[in-house]
């Protein structure tokens, strides 16, 4: 049923794309070879980006108005990945089905809250995991015999990620992007994975990341309730790109696929999978099933990765922008780790929101997961990172987030003066207390704090 009320009973579903970036091609080649969905509105912010169509139908800047149209059954939400959650939660508002492009959002609590929102509206979402069309990766599972267990599965999913995002520079940001190759490829391997030894959970987890806090290689070690495990390799600095499954049987045979099998060309096996992803949307918006359960399992895959790897989520609001101005990062040195945390610290928020730090200076920082920014809350439980040199003199303000050779480790929640006028505690906000050594800080290590993306 469309969001007006009438029935998508022998017509063709009416669908909108949002989002005209690198993938939005194999979509539209897909509409193309379907006789049942019908692609009757484009949106993007880039109005060169829309002169293709403006021919053939109507056209928008803003995607609240796409969602307007008259007769919209569904969408396709192709947008970057940090903006899933706002465009995705629009169109549920409205009463529109989504599907939207893998990862369901940056953030499992978004995530959580779209799956919430589309159930109590009755809301189908879906979420395009274009893998789990591919014929080669089809024919392997169909294949496999039924009677004979899985014991492993190995899936890859290596390329050089400046080849595959095109003009989406925002791939190569970690806080667009989600956080890297984990964040954005993971989601499908995951799933791949999860299609033929069911759910999933963590064992454990290597992450690799770049200068820029962008994940550029991950193992990831899975189990089923089966006992049988996954191997997920990613890679977003391989030279070339492989994209294939090996599953282990228990009768010692090894079976594999190479979902780029017979598809030979750039990205040339998208164009089959994509048909595959609207026939399967489309068959769920008339059936009005789902509402996003696969694209939340993947993204809880990512999120317990991530924080096996101590990169928190938590954040706290900071300072206005718009009244506060654009500024410098701050750069220091560790020169000393620490490595204990307490329960019964009884540090205090001071009322300063910001703090002004020289070169030369040394302060300390504290990880905390108690997160009331209220002036005078006091804080108990800690983990002690260690002690930094500033480097560039600048100011700390609360919301700033905190890297540590390259990888984000929480954000400043404000700072504690018990120990001043020798230094400054700077409060670092975090999903768990974490010491030093857990950070894997050594000395000599950047620290950088700045202002949110």
């Amino acid at each position: 049923m469309s969001a007006d009320g009438t029935t998508t009973e022998g017509r063709p579903l009416r669908v909108g794309l949002i989002g005209l970036g690198v993938i939005s091609k194999f979509y539209v080649a897909a509409f193309e070879q379907l006789d049942d969905v019908e692609l009757v509105a484009v949106c993007d912010l880039r109005p060169t980006a829309l002169d293709p169509f403006r021919p053939k139908m109507p056209v928008h800047t803003d995607h609240r108005k796409l969602l307007a149209t008259p007769g919209l059954d569904a969408v396709v939400v192709n947008v970057p990945n940090d903006v899933h959650h706002a465009v995705c939660a629009d169109a549920i508002a409205a009463g529109v089905a989504v599907c939207v492009e893998k990862p369901l959002t940056t953030r499992v609590a978004d995530g959580r809250a779209l799956v919430a929102a589309a159930r109590d509206a009755g809301v189908v979402l879906f979420t395009s995991f274009h893998r789990r069309y591919n014929d080669n990766a089809l024919a392997l599972l169909e294949r496999l015999p039924s009677d004979v267990p899985v014991t492993s599965i190995t899936v890859r999913y290596l390329e050089r990620i400046e080849e595959h995002a095109g003009d989406d520079r925002w791939y190569l940001d970690p806080e667009r992007c989600g956080g890297g190759c984990v964040a954005d490829n993971g989601p499908n391997a995951f799933d791949t994975a999860r299609q033929f030894i069911g759910d999933l959970s963590l064992v454990e987890a290597k992450v690799l990341r770049d200068a820029e806090g962008v994940d550029r290689q991950a193992t990831v070690e899975l189990r089923a309730a089966s006992g049988a495990t996954a191997r997920i390799e990613l890679d977003w600095a391989y030279p070339g790109e492989r994209k294939d499954i090996e599953v282990h049987l228990a009768d010692g045979t090894v079976h594999h696929a190479d979902m780029l099998g017979g598809h030979d060309g750039f990205k040339r096996s998208l164009w089959h999978e994509y048909v595959g992803v609207l026939v399967e949307f489309a068959a769920d918006v008339r059936a009005g099933r789902g509402h996003g359960e696969d694209g939340l399992a993947a993204l809880e895959l990512v999120d317990q990765v991530y924080r096996s790897q101590g990169a928190p989520t938590t954040a706290v609001p900071g300072p206005d922008p718009n009244e506060d101005g654009l500024k410098f990062p701050v750069r220091s040195t560790l020169v000393k780790i620490l490595t204990h945390r307490r329960d019964d610290r009884g540090m205090s928020l001071t009322e300063f929101a910001s703090r002004c730090v020289r070169r030369g200076e040394v302060h300390e920082l504290v990880t905390t997961d108690q997160t009331d920014p209220t002036p005078g809350a006091v804080v108990d439980r800690v983990g002690f990172l260690g002690f930094v040199e500033i480097e560039s003199a600048g100011v700390l303000d609360r919301g700033d987030e905190v890297w540590a050779g390259g990888r984000r480790i929480g954000t400043v929640l404000g700072f504690d003066d018990c120990h001043f006028p020798n230094h400054y505690n700077v409060l670092i906000a975090v999903d768990t207390p974490t010491t030093g050594p857990e950070q894997g800080l050594a000395p000599g290590m950047e620290v950088r704090f700045g202002a949110p993306n």
